[in-house]
């Protein structure tokens, strides 16, 4: 049996990361090889309490200076905890501090035969078997959202990453053309997952009426489920529901994630001055960052799920693999990445193209809510994805063993 330890860090600190490393672990579960997976959470010991601490800091400072502070949207653990170990199968967890240090004395303790996925390169001279990450070129698609020192930064970690690992996961075929396009002396095999979609079977036994009622909503309403930075373009998907407003007078928007971008501090309440400027304040309905369960009531209960992102690491990102799964409709920008999903429930709508949108909102609406799928056919449908999925991880796996 293959004992494969799972790195927490890097991942644990945004819900896409939370999404990414569930599927990482369902789909190894689900590939029909026995393993013992074991997730390596970095949050004791000196310097996860350091980095914590500084967060906290960092937190007060903007509050003081009447900045957002991204602290409060940060996962907490029962978050944590309760995102990664849904996964289908036993996920042993593990606390240990920061870095590759606790890494290597994790690998050693748990005798781990590999551990993944990491953004940053292993040290190469212990014997330690580990799979690298590539996220995604964010920076080459839409340099306008990143500094000049944030770009270099990015393009020394990527290449870091590609000239040291002996195999590198993508989350999708795009990614790769990327990597192959923007780093092609890199010697890293790199291995695109297939898209794997699949709810965990708690998700079809949701009571969605109560979950609307915790949140005070009422159908009928979209939903987006992305946090609020830049190049998910919140904004194209306002300016849409703003135009389909004025004809469908009972419809509503609901916003789950984070409220906070880094990079642009002021995009939330710009964002907030944009709604209320096209006279649909009180139908936004801005949740911030939800449990996963009642994200999944509150998807299951909409009309569709709206995906108007710029950029992506992988098909439609979480909110549509999430959609996806579960049989809910889902309306998505038509950028490269996207175009990769092959589902009955995506239909797509040009990239920031607003009036587009909310014609396909629109169309929507005329045609109501989508009758649900049958729980025992996601389920198959979400084990066969995964399936393929975890096959593709244990072939990466197999690659960086050898």
């Amino acid at each position: 049996m293959v004992r494969i330890g799972l790195i927490g860090q890097g991942f644990i600190d945004w819900a896409g990361g939370l999404d990414f490393l569930r599927l990482v672990a369902a789909s190894l579960h689900a590939a029909g090889t026995p393993v013992e997976l074991h997730l390596l959470l970095p949050l004791s010991g000196p310097r996860a309490a350091a980095r914590h601490g500084a967060r906290q800091v960092r937190a007060l400072l903007a509050r003081a200076l009447g900045r957002p502070a991204a602290l409060a949207h940060a996962p907490s653990r029962a978050h944590i905890l309760e995102s990664v170990t849904d996964t289908g199968g036993e996920v042993r967890v593990h606390f240990i501090d920061e870095g590759p240090r606790a890494l290597l004395q994790a690998w050693r303790r748990l005798s781990l035969d590999v551990v993944l996925p990491t953004f940053e390169p292993l040290p190469s001279d212990t014997g330690l078997a580990w799979v690298g990450y590539l996220y995604d070129f964010q920076h080459h698609h839409l340099p306008q959202l990143f500094s000049p020192t944030d770009c270099e930064r990015r393009d020394r970690q990527f290449a870091r990453l590609l000239d040291t690992a002996r195999v590198v996961i993508a989350n999708a075929r795009a990614v790769e053309d990327d990597a192959r396009r923007f780093r092609p002396q890199a010697s890293a095999q790199i291995v695109p997952l297939p898209f794997g979609a699949a709810p965990a079977p708690a998700w079809l036994d949701l009571d969605i009426a109560a979950t609307q009622a915790l949140h005070r909503l009422h159908q009928p309403y979209f939903i987006v489920c992305n946090q609020f930075w830049a190049h998910k373009d919140h904004r194209t998907a306002f300016l849409a529901f703003a135009e389909l407003a004025a004809s469908q007078p009972d419809m509503q928007l609901v916003c789950t994630g984070a409220t906070t971008d880094p990079r642009q501090p002021n995009l939330m309440s710009e964002l907030m001055d944009l709604v209320r400027a096209r006279g649909v304040a009180d139908r936004v309905h801005v949740l911030g960052l939800v449990p996963k369960r009642e994200q999944i009531g509150l998807m299951r209960g909409a009309l569709a799920v709206l995906q108007p992102t710029r950029c992506e690491g992988g098909p439609g990102g979480g909110a549509v693999y999430d959609a996806v799964a579960l049989g809910v409709p889902a309306l998505v920008s038509d950028i490269a990445v996207n175009r990769e999903l092959d589902e009955p429930e995506v239909s797509f709508f040009p990239v920031g193209q607003a009036d587009a949108l909310a014609a396909a909102m629109q169309e929507r609406c005329r045609l109501g809510p989508a009758p649900p799928a049958a729980a025992a056919t996601l389920l198959q449908r979400g084990r066969q994805r995964r399936a393929r999925c975890g096959l593709a991880l244990l072939e990466a796996i197999g690659r960086a063993r050898a």
